[in-house]
């Protein structure tokens, strides 16, 4: 099996936390024993609601917090056995969008100046040609060269996610890590910069790690999906495996809740009950047998491994065989 670009074994991310003034610490299990797998050229969908770990999972990924526990690896080599020279080298393979294009931009810098400083930090062209570089960024994000010395607030929020993408483009990186990049954007923005992610990956033969809530997005534009609860991935695969062969009760509630125009294709909704548990006092067990209508007494007793149910097929489910046959 040829080597990943992207593969994170066992990953569990762990942080303080103290109740009230005078109470007792204790730990917060953001990310519990991640297993991701992310090919050269391929889209990886991370999907999973809110609090579920992805973004940090992102943070684990672009080295800026450290694991508690497991391995990240990047073309082979292991995260955390990188010198600062070989730290350096890294940072330029691998570039984030943030879900916020205000907060992520500078406000004091004027948008030519957002753009360029990637490549002034890593002295990628000369002072005659830094110039002409950031115009041709940005108009293949869908800017104008008039924009050059305008200031963040003087756009929309589309228009600020297009500078967040030229300013991860400068670099030319391999992988570009996408932390719900339209969720604070219009519906109609958020298909002209899925529509543009999709042409710059092509372009640039980029990998993407996706990271939304949004299964109907992540399906127009992810090769394959994990979907996370928890903390923890409870489904992995390619993406027409997952929509339509799904094996984990969770995602067959997400798929169940997509809306859809076809009249009578609408499937079945399912209700989940109850509110999703806290990372905090995560319950014994499955950590979605509270919500599930097929658990039973084990899902209470023992959390499932992510086992491969079928080729290229994973799901953490004790039942799934008898569920979905």
């Amino acid at each position: 099996m040829s080597c990943p670009l992207l593969e994170t074994r066992g990953v569990t991310k762990e942080f303080p936390v103290q109740r009230g003034l005078f109470g007792n610490k204790q730990l917060l299990r953001a990310v519990d024993g991640v297993d991701l797998r992310l090919e050269e050229g391929e889209t990886l969908g991370l999907v999973g609601e809110s609090g579920c770990g992805k973004s940090t999972i992102a943070k684990l990924l672009m080295n800026l917090i450290p694991p508690t526990r497991g391995t990240i690896s990047f073309q082979g080599v292991r995260l955390d056995t990188l010198g600062r020279s070989e730290l350096f080298a890294f940072r330029r393979k691998v570039q984030m969008i943030f879900q916020d294009p205000q907060a992520s931009l500078n406000p004091r810098m004027r948008v030519g100046e957002i753009i360029g400083e990637p490549l002034k930090i890593h002295r990628l062209v000369s002072r005659g040609e830094y110039r002409d570089r950031v115009v041709e960024l940005m108009r293949r994000v869908g800017l104008h060269a008039d924009h050059f010395n305008r200031y963040p607030h003087e756009f929309s929020g589309g228009q600020r996610q297009r500078i967040g993408i030229a300013r991860a483009l400068a670099v030319n990186p391999r992988l570009l890590i996408a932390d719900e990049p339209v969720s604070a954007l219009d519906i109609s923005i958020q298909a002209q910069i899925i529509n543009l992610l999709q042409e710059l990956r092509h372009d640039f033969g980029l990998s993407m790690l996706f990271i939304a809530h949004d299964l109907s997005v992540v399906r127009h534009l992810s090769s394959s999906i994990a979907i996370m609860y928890l903390g923890r991935v409870v489904e992995r695969g390619g993406r027409d495996a997952v929509f339509l062969r799904f094996l984990h009760p969770y995602t067959e509630a997400l798929i169940s809740a997509i809306p859809t125009l076809r009249p009578g294709g609408k499937s079945r909704r399912i209700i989940l009950q109850g509110d999703p548990p806290t990372a905090l006092s995560p319950p014994a067990g499955c950590p979605f047998h509270p919500r599930c209508c097929h658990a039973q007494p084990l899902c209470s007793r023992e959390i499932p491994p992510l086992q491969e149910k079928e080729p290229g097929h994973w799901a953490a489910c004790h039942f799934s065989g008898k569920i979905y046959r």
